[in-house]
């Protein structure tokens, strides 16, 4: 017996199933969705210098905001954790940009009460929209181009934002933005420069959504979803 039989054995067991991939990839439904990223930024420097047990806290902690920021929205899914990012989907745009705002500002506010280095996190979200396969696996999974595109647009470096949003989910949009002019503005359209390797088949303009230093804490015309759930909490006695 060689290493080249047991790699031939391993080629068979791969080819025999490829057709079968290929049969129950065209079936999966096509799911129309407005997909959300959240990265914590520079993570394995901070295990590296700080050390697993507290990379570890940082890690987690920043989950929980997801969750938290997400929970009032039952049509937000946080469908896959992975490292130190997120993925949620939605059939609407408000929601995530509505979790995303507070996401951001939460962030920025826990600086002034840690007490240490945990906080604040570096954050990056992306928001974009497409056409996607629903994946048939243990856990909600999905696979299309525009998740690709959205995982593309959040290698943005900006020195202004730490939030994009893909042009494909902010042309439909552009009223419902306007309603959240007192919180944030978006950029007039910016293309996406990627190196040799990484170029999709069509041009990625992207927005950049800026958010205003000096917005105000009350915003009571918006983030309905938070309204109820206080109000429900309050009634309770939560």
């Amino acid at each position: 017996m060689s290493i080249g039989l047991y790699a031939s054995k391993i080629q068979s067991e791969v080819l025999a199933e490829r057709d079968s991939l290929a049969k129950a990839y065209r079936s999966y439904p096509d799911a129309n969705l407005y997909f959300c990223m959240v990265d914590l930024a520079q993570s394995s420097n901070y295990r590296i210098t700080k050390g697993p047990e507290a990379g570890y806290i940082r890690g987690e902690s920043f989950f929980s905001l997801i969750a938290a920021a997400a929970r009032p929205y039952p049509e937000i899914r946080i469908f896959k954790e992975i490292g130190d990012a997120a993925l949620m989907c939605c059939a609407e745009f408000r929601p995530l940009l509505e979790t995303g705002l507070l996401i951001s500002r939460a962030a920025r506010q826990l600086a002034f009460v840690a007490g240490d280095e945990t906080f604040p996190f570096a954050l990056r979200l992306g928001i974009d929209f497409g056409v996607a396969k629903r994946l048939t696996r243990r856990h909600e999974d999905y696979l299309g181009e525009c998740i690709d595109r959205l995982a593309r647009i959040m290698s943005v470096r900006s020195e202004r934002t730490n939030f994009v949003v893909g042009e494909k989910a902010f042309d439909p949009n552009k009223k419902l933005l306007d309603e959240y002019t007192r919180l944030c503005e978006a950029s007039g359209p910016l293309q996406l420069q990627l190196g040799g390797g990484k170029q999709l088949h069509e041009q990625v303009i992207y927005r950049e959504i800026l958010t205003r230093s000096d917005a105000p804490s009350d915003f009571a015309d918006y983030f309905v979803r938070w309204r109820a759930s206080t109000a429900a909490s309050a009634a309770s006695g939560a």
